[in-house]
């Protein structure tokens, strides 16, 4: 299979035209992160004084930021700065995406535009939901940050099931990569989740070479469904305290 039905089997890209108006929550701005001259990523930033710390924050693999918005913008309310971009083709970011490497790369340009924004590493977390789960973990053996939070993580594309081997330029091979992350690291997993299964989690868990790692199970949670749940929150902010 070629590197676009690749692509077109694992994405699911909704873009958005460049005068889409967000209704943006108070203090939050868009911004624009140029990466080449043909590709911008569109993202958001909401700032707070309530915290020194800023979550570099990695989405899943459809729709666009107003998914964000609808679905995860609860993070919004935890009490720290949020930074969140579109992949290539999402939302009003530009370009396409053509591999696992430049998804690296853009990884790369939105951790470089946080400290642009005045963000010191020892107060970046780099969290990544799903599929963003590999941006986050590459980042974490790449960059300096505080911790690294992992959400519904997947071990690599060939072990999730509804992808399997149809992938191949897309290894996003995580539990190979844990062997490499000396960060603090949380995994955070649900328990019913019959897209990306908790084992995927454990095997991450079993190759991290941190000493400050740990994983949290919400009991009947599923896949996009966890960070509602009362005791996401709190094992969140937990494990981010004992930093």
């Amino acid at each position: 299979m070629d590197i676009t039905k690749q692509t077109e089997l694992i994405f699911e890209p909704i873009p958005l035209s460049q005068d889409y108006q967000f209704e943006l929550p108070e203090n939050v701005e868009e911004v624009s992160i140029q990466v080449t001259p043909e590709v911008i990523l569109h993202g958001l930033y909401y700032k707070t004084t309530k915290s020194p710390l800023l979550l570099v924050y990695f989405q899943g693999n459809a729709k666009n930021m107003q998914n964000f918005f609808d679905n995860h913008g609860m993070i919004l309310d935890w009490g720290y700065n949020v930074l969140v971009t579109d992949y290539r083709g999402f939302g009003k970011s530009t370009g396409s995406i053509d591999g696992e490497q430049n998804m690296y790369s853009d990884a790369e340009h939105v951790y470089d535009f946080a400290l642009q924004l005045g963000y010191q590493p020892e107060n970046i977390i780099l969290y990544g939901y799903s599929m963003g789960t590999s941006m986050a973990a590459y980042l974490a053996t790449k960059k300096r940050a505080k911790a690294v939070i992992l959400e519904s993580p997947y071990s690599s594309i060939a072990e999730i099931s509804i992808f399997g081997n149809q992938a191949p330029d897309y290894q996003l091979n995580t539990a190979k990569r844990a062997h490499e992350i000396s960060i603090p690291t949380l995994l955070i997993h649900g328990e019913l989740d019959d897209i990306i299964t908790p084992d995927h989690s454990e095997r991450i868990l079993a190759n991290l070479v941190t000493p400050q790692k740990e994983m949290i199970v919400i009991s009947k949670g599923g896949h996009g469904d966890l960070k509602g749940r009362e005791e996401y929150q709190t094992s969140f902010k937990r494990f981010i305290s004992k930093l």
